[in-house]
């Protein structure tokens, strides 16, 4: 027998930070999103003084004053660091893996060894914490939905090992009964609204449903989720992560942007690292999208949401395109007497790069599009090398426009050489 377990770092971006200011382990903390804006990962203690997911930081000042909560601003390459040190700890202690996001895994044991999976899964969550300093809890199963709901309860298991293992068909029936139906991997909000306005209030009553129903009203992936209900194996492992379907760029400003010329100069920032994070995968996109918005959260400025969508005669990742159809676009949507907080690209239907639809009304020969290719290329490695924002477009102005708001960053431990951890 085959088992799946779910590695899942316990409030990973707060658990980042503590890594080396062992003197927080015992007190409060959250991360803020770009621009210090909202609350986007919290320590459990933080979850115990009241702060909430998602929750604009200026509405718990009040809290974060009261508690001593300790604030950090998001530091996303520290944290990328961190997940793919996990992961090749994990990789050395299971057949199979799947990266499944920046603090999740799954991961297949195997069942000849002469240790229990709850003794391996013992020596992850010993190994992760030593080697990383990163705490993992782990949910162990015969499916993915199951190991899902093992891991649920075990991240509420804070005193004890944060290991469960739902592997017979008791220990199966008694968590289903003591979950709520929404809380289901795979199961949005949408749907558990409707099943609970049928009575369908459990895991376990999703679980003693008629199987045509669940068939006729949440179709095939409802059904599957419910068939892993009963242990069958129906979301493999997929070790090798899809292609990207899409890639988005977009911040929150630091203050309310009103000019267009400086509203462009974001947009430009924008299309550019969109552009340069397509190139690094060898993608390309189909089309483009961009949207500005006021603030949602000031209900005393004029509301405005807009957005306009271009598709690219060809597929393209080209810099210099990208940016002159985000800037066609902007001119579309933006109007004056708006305050605007946030702006953001989407570039989608991305492909593999080398393929090209022709122009009928203007033909590129093939020395102009490689002459093109080279001078991405170019560009691409001179901001790899010295720094992003090395070299730009002259519109952007890419040191007082793109770098974000961050006044509580913590150091670069792990990527910069001048920013090591010193020890005394």
């Amino acid at each position: 027998m085959n088992v799946i377990a779910l590695v899942d770092c316990n409030s990973f971006y707060a658990s980042c930070e503590t890594i080396f200011k062992p003197h927080l382990k015992d007190k409060p903390v959250v991360v803020l999103s770009n621009n210090d804006g909202c609350v986007i990962a919290r320590s459990s203690l933080a979850k115990k003084v009241g702060i909430k997911m998602g929750v604009p930081f200026f509405e718990v000042k009040k809290i974060v004053k009261q508690h001593n909560v300790k604030v950090f601003s998001s530091n996303y390459t520290l944290y990328a660091n961190i997940s793919s040190r996990v992961m090749g700890v994990l990789n050395h202690y299971c057949d199979e893996l799947e990266v499944y996001s920046v603090d999740e895994a799954f991961l297949i044991f195997n069942k000849h060894s002469e240790r229990s999976f709850f003794e391996r899964a013992s020596q992850i969550k010993k190994t992760v914490k030593k080697w990383i300093g990163v705490p993992v809890s782990i949910g162990i199963a015969e499916n993915k939905t199951l190991s899902k709901i093992a891991n649920h309860l075990a991240k509420k298991d804070e005193l004890g090992t944060q290991i469960v293992e739902l592997l017979e068909q008791k220990q199966i029936e008694i968590a289903l009964k003591v979950l709520e139906v929404g809380d289901i991997w795979g199961i949005g909000s949408r749907i558990s609204k409707f099943l609970q306005s049928n009575s369908i209030q459990t895991a376990y009553d999703l679980y003693s449903s008629d199987p045509r129903w669940v068939r006729q009203h949440l179709g095939v992936v409802g059904e599957r989720t419910y068939r892993e209900l009963h242990g069958e194996m129906c979301f493999p492992i997929i070790e090798s992560p899809e292609a990207k379907k899409q890639c988005r760029v977009s911040r929150s400003f630091e203050s309310y942007v009103e000019n267009f010329k400086e509203l462009e100069q974001r947009v430009i920032s924008y299309a550019t690292r969109a552009s340069e994070k397509i190139r690094s995968d060898q993608l390309q996109a189909k089309k483009i999208t961009v949207f500005i918005r006021s603030n949602k959260f000031n209900q005393k400025n004029q509301p405005y949401y807009g957005d306009k969508t271009y598709s690219f005669i060809s597929p393209t990742n080209d810099l210099f395109e990208i940016v002159r159809m985000a800037v066609k676009a902007l001119g579309c949507i933006y109007k004056s007497g708006i305050k605007y907080k946030k702006a953001g690209v989407l570039l989608s239907d991305l492909s593999s790069e080398g393929t090209y639809n022709r122009d009928l009304f203007f033909q590129r020969s093939e020395k102009d599009i490689l002459k093109k290719i080279k001078v991405n290329r170019v560009f691409d490695r001179l901001n790899s090398r010295y720094g992003s924002g090395t070299i730009c477009i002259a519109k952007e102005n890419y040191e007082k426009f793109y770098l974000t708001r961050r006044k509580n960053l913590s150091p670069a431990y792990t990527s910069s050489f001048y920013e090591l951890p010193i020890v005394n």
